[in-house]
C-alpha cells in the first residue's frame, strides 16, 4: 500500500493509520520553506495562484515532502491527483480546526489541475 508515496506493509492492509503517516513525514524539513504556492487551473483566464502559509499542519509538511521528493532543482511540479486527494483526506481528519487548510481542502479536492512551487 502507498500513501503519498511511502510504501506500507501489505499486512498492515489498506487502512493506514493516519498517525503511520504523520511518523513518515516526521524527518521532513520545512525550516527554509515560508510558503507554498499552487497554481491552481489550466487556461490562462482561468488559472488561480493560492498561497499557504500555515506551517503547523499536516498538509504544508505534506506538500513540501511532495515538492522536494525527486525535484533537486525545486522546480514547479505538477500534483497528481491521488497525492492530494491522500493529503486532503487526512488533513480534513487532523486539521480540521484550521479553516485556511480546510479551505485548500476543498480546492484540492475539485478536478482542477495543480503545480505547486515552495519559497
Amino acid at each position: 500500500m502507498f500513501v503519498l508515496g511511502f510504501h506500507f506493509p501489505a499486512d498492515m492492509g489498506n487502512i493506514i493509520p493516519d498517525e503511520k503517516v504523520i511518523e513518515k513525514l516526521a524527518d521532513v524539513d520545512i525550516s527554509d520553506v515560508k510558503e507554498i504556492k499552487l497554481l491552481m487551473g489550466t487556461k490562462d483566464k482561468d488559472k488561480e495562484w493560492i498561497s499557504y502559509t500555515n506551517k503547523d499542519t499536516f498538509l504544508f509538511k505534506a506538500m513540501v515532502h511532495y515538492f522536494k521528493e525527486e525535484n533537486p532543482d525545486k522546480t514547479q511540479k505538477y500534483m497528481i491527483y491521488m497525492n492530494r486527494y491522500q493529503m486532503s483526506a487526512i488533513s480534513k481528519r487532523v486539521d480540521a480546526a484550521d479553516d485556511e487548510t480546510m479551505k485548500l481542502c476543498h480546492n484540492l479536492d475539485s478536478m482542477e489541475q495543480f503545480r505547486i512551487e515552495v519559497a
